[in-house]
């Protein structure tokens, strides 16, 4: 039975929080930049055989006898041709991008992900050769295994029956690794039309030997209310091949359902920003006890912490945060704990800084201020508390201040009582969230405020 949104969107997130996914790109998410299908490739091709083109059709075997008919050279010519064009935005590929997947297959030819990725100083590892796989992993670039080959490179690429046929003896590293990660980790296939039996007999495979231990991957795709088959096909890739489907009513509803998928991504990761240079005995107190508090609540609710390392209270919010971490056995402390500087040097120092942060909070769902130093008399511009506090503002994030007396998380208290018709998630509580409210209560009631909004999600 095909999944409702809510239950994809829940599963998925949960995955993607715990970093166990990865991506498999078809024909339809390069359509999306303009990119023909595997239909409209070799649709001339079929024309140039004299031969209809059905949608059903085994194109390696159309390619095969163009092959046949004009030489394999040719062939490849056609397909650099058809393929090889400049365009290439695509915002189905950058709500992908964000979702944070590091290991990415596709069968697709051409450079849109690449390109895509470029476009946003995001460094890749191009593999589409089993010679690649030594690169694998290089520098924690983002890895993109191109099944069938890559454009640059059209004699090698796979394209005909032959090519096909052969593929088990040429690419037998590439199969082993894509086997490998469809048992550890979680795939979501996006415009994919389980067609390719180099895919589906890998996943046949796993299932036929791991049973019901085999892991589940997940599919957005069309619903197709003219095929008689179609509820037969969503069964069977459940069934045999463990695929889970969530079926929207156009391929423009993808888009929508990956935007939605990210905003509950980010929903569960939490900045928290705060500093302060006093050795002050009772603020010292007040920050362990804060910070022991906050880690707590927030981890134990399933939450990330997001954390650049403020003066003083960072170091006690990671401290606190790891010591809980390993309490509980856990290893992988960095899935639970995101710690990213904001340090920069020269001129641009702080513009580099200012970058940095937007990316950081970007990437968040909500911002915990608290502490900050504040003279009233002389406020300081480059404050980073405000600086984030702005950032978080302009992104529309779920701001939660504590306010310390003395401190700028004490005027961004004030601001937003002030305007509280514009933060509704704090009417309740805002009188609540001050240093004089016990710490384990302040900490459960910032988990109350940030479930809150989860719903409405």
């Amino acid at each position: 039975m095909p999944l409702n949104k809510e239950q994809f969107l829940n599963q998925f997130t949960r995955q993607a929080l715990d970093e166990r996914i990865s991506l498999f790109v078809g024909a339809g998410a390069s359509a999306n930049a303009g990119y023909p299908s595997w239909y409209n490739l070799f649709k001339p091709l079929a024309k140039e055989l004299g031969t209809p083109l059905e949608e059903s059709i085994n194109y390696y075997r159309v390619a095969q006898y163009y092959s046949n008919k004009f030489g394999q050279a040719e062939l490849k010519k056609r397909i650099n041709e058809i393929i090889n064009k400049n365009d290439f935005y695509s915002p189905l590929i950058n709500e992908l991008i964000d979702i944070g997947f590091t290991n990415i297959w596709t069968t697709n030819f051409d450079n849109v992900l690449e390109l895509n990725y470029s476009s946003r100083n995001i460094l890749i590892n191009k593999v589409f050769r089993d010679a690649d796989l030594s690169n694998v992993e290089l520098n924690k670039r983002i890895n993109i295994y191109k099944m069938n080959g890559d454009i640059s490179n059209p004699e090698g690429i796979v394209a005909t029956q032959k090519d096909y046929e052969e593929y088990s003896e040429s690419h037998r590293m590439m199969l082993m690794f894509l086997k490998r990660e469809l048992i550890s980790s979680t795939f979501l296939f996006i415009g994919y039309s389980f067609t390719d039996n180099l895919v589906m007999d890998c996943l046949s495979e796993i299932t036929r030997y791991l049973g019901d231990a085999a892991p589940y991957h997940y599919t957005i795709m069309k619903n197709d209310n003219s095929n008689p088959y179609f509820n037969y096909f969503i069964d069977d890739l459940e069934r045999r091949y463990h695929i889970r489907v969530l079926l929207v009513n156009e391929y423009t509803d993808i888009y929508f359902v990956l935007n939605e998928l990210n905003q509950k991504i980010r929903s569960k990761k939490v900045f928290i920003s705060g500093a302060f240079r006093s050795f002050e005995q009772n603020i010292e107190e007040y920050s362990h006890n804060l910070s022991r508090s906050i880690t707590t609540q927030l981890l134990s609710n399933d939450y990330r912490i997001v954390n650049g390392i403020g003066r003083h209270f960072g170091t006690h919010i990671i401290g606190y945060a790891n010591e809980y971490l390993a309490k509980k056995g856990i290893k992988d402390k960095e899935k639970y704990i995101i710690v990213r500087p904001f340090v920069g040097m020269g001129e641009k120092s702080l513009e580099d800084k200012k970058k940095l942060r937007e990316e950081v909070i970007g990437g968040c769902g909500s911002a915990i201020f608290v502490f900050g130093d504040y003279n009233q008399q002389s406020p300081n511009p480059n404050s980073g508390v405000q600086e984030e506090f702005e950032i978080a503002m302009d992104n529309h994030k779920t701001i939660i201040p504590v306010a310390y007396p003395g401190m700028r998380s004490e005027v961004i208290w004030n601001y937003i009582k002030n305007n509280i018709t514009q933060f509704p998630y704090l009417e309740k509580n805002i009188a609540s969230l001050t240093s004089e409210c016990d710490t384990n209560k302040l900490a459960e009631i910032i988990v109350y405020i940030l479930d809150s909004v989860q719903d409405l999600i």
